[in-house]
């Protein structure tokens, strides 16, 4: 065993301190009795407590420069954005209802930090029915300022579709935005502020993009797009596939594979101990079925992007060659939304139902640590799912909670002491 992999074995030894941050603190009932598969967005909206408290933090990120985790919220009062101070412990409200519209509720993936100009960027998504989309204009790209705590407007890409997800080339100055709930994705030139169509991902029966894509060092963005088959009445071997992207040539690559499926025996390790079976929480999402629907990924700005998919499987994908090898089944209840790599080790998390893991993984390593006590003992509380994580400069894990329905979501953090 490399010495770096025994570092890591050896820290995980020591004690886990998780704690709970908490923003809002709001008591949520009904959920289950009279609201889901019931309410329409129209009487969730209207609702004051669900209105402001139903908060989900949805993207975190770290910013080196001011050495603060940023904060990217679903909340239907369209509060979006907060900082928060790691020593004081303290949120600071953003104010991004000086911009944002009824529509724009959630931040819903990818603060971006550009080391260019030192701004976030994301953009808006939302909940509202169809029924309005007329008078919904569509997702805002947005630039945020933390040294000056400006926005700035930079395009509406598709008009009346919300983005999902972004995606930066900053070496081409370009931002990929997915859209919903109609599936494509566009590029954004951010000096003519102008977006153009690169492709559409979806088709009728599945919701097939990545949860977040990259760009790798060459230019190519890489994402997942569905089959169509709009000639046959049955899904195919592989309904979800990857695809690559380069602006240069305007060159789309679609493969005719995708991420690896939790049955798949051949794997590079072994599964983390507390990986068991997955239970039916699957159910609960929109991907019942295991296609090897992409949750995240994270690049190591050489040659290699790692993704975990919806059913909780870590994959690595070699972009030079287009080959996909899956690594174990890492999340055991499936749902494996946040990645990040920070100095050669590659963090995870993921899971539902309060049954949430935490990862880490020297790579190159022959194990990946789990941790699945993920409890705030002092509250009594533990995290109902996990969207996003974002790592500092100390190795502190923060932790995006979200879709807790008996209270709003908090932020986690986790030490390594």
């Amino acid at each position: 065993m490399d010495s770096v992999n025994t570092s890591l074995e050896a820290e995980a030894k020591y004690s886990m301190i998780v704690k709970a941050h908490i923003l809002r603190n709001v008591k949520l009932e009904g959920w289950r009795d009279k609201i889901v598969g019931r309410w329409s967005y129209r009487e969730l909206a209207a609702d004051p407590t669900w209105s402001h408290g139903w908060i989900s933090f949805d993207a975190v990120a770290f910013n080196p420069d001011d050495r603060k985790i940023y904060c990217g919220l679903n909340s239907l009062d369209g509060d979006l954005l907060y900082r928060f101070d790691p020593e004081s412990e303290r949120f600071e409200c953003l104010n991004s209802r000086q911009w944002a519209d009824e529509f724009d509720v959630k931040i819903h993936r990818t603060l971006l930090h550009n080391p260019r100009d030192g701004c976030l960027y994301f953009g808006t998504s939302m909940l509202h029915d169809m029924d309005r989309q007329q008078a919904a204009a569509g997702g805002k790209l947005m630039r945020f300022d933390p040294a000056q705590g400006t926005y700035e407007l930079l395009a509406v890409p598709a008009p009346r579709l919300y983005l999902q997800s972004i995606a930066a080339d900053w070496r081409r100055n370009l931002l990929y935005g997915f859209t919903y709930p109609a599936e494509a994705v566009y590029k954004t030139d951010l000096a003519a502020k102008h977006s153009d169509l690169v492709a559409y991902l979806g088709n009728a029966i599945l919701f097939a993009q990545p949860h977040n894509a990259v760009v790798d060092c060459r230019g190519w963005l890489w994402g997942t797009m569905a089959e169509t088959r709009a000639w046959d009445e049955r899904l195919g071997p592989h309904p979800v596939r990857l695809f690559k992207y380069h602006p240069d040539r305007d060159e789309l690559v679609c493969f005719d594979y995708g991420l690896p499926r939790r049955n798949e025996k051949k794997r590079l390790l072994d599964d983390p101990a507390d990986a068991g079976a997955v239970p039916h929480a699957l159910a609960e999402t929109r991907h019942p079925q295991d296609f090897g629907f992409c949750d995240s990924m994270a690049y190591d700005g050489e040659r290699f992007i790692y993704a975990g998919t919806v059913a909780g499987v870590l994959c690595r994908i070699d972009s030079e060659t287009g080959t996909v090898e899956k690594i174990a089944n890492a999340i055991a209840t499936g749902r494996f939304p946040a990645l990040a790599l920070r100095d050669g080790v590659l963090y995870g998390a993921g899971g539902m139902n309060g049954h949430t893991q935490l990862l880490r993984w020297n790579v190159g390593g022959d194990r990946i640590e789990s941790y699945s006590d993920l409890a705030d003992e002092s509250l009594g509380q533990r995290p109902a799912r996990i969207h996003d994580l974002a790592v500092d400069d100390r190795g502190r894990v923060y932790l995006g909670e979200n879709d807790h329905h008996e209270r709003s979501s908090y932020l986690w953090s986790v030490r390594f002491d």
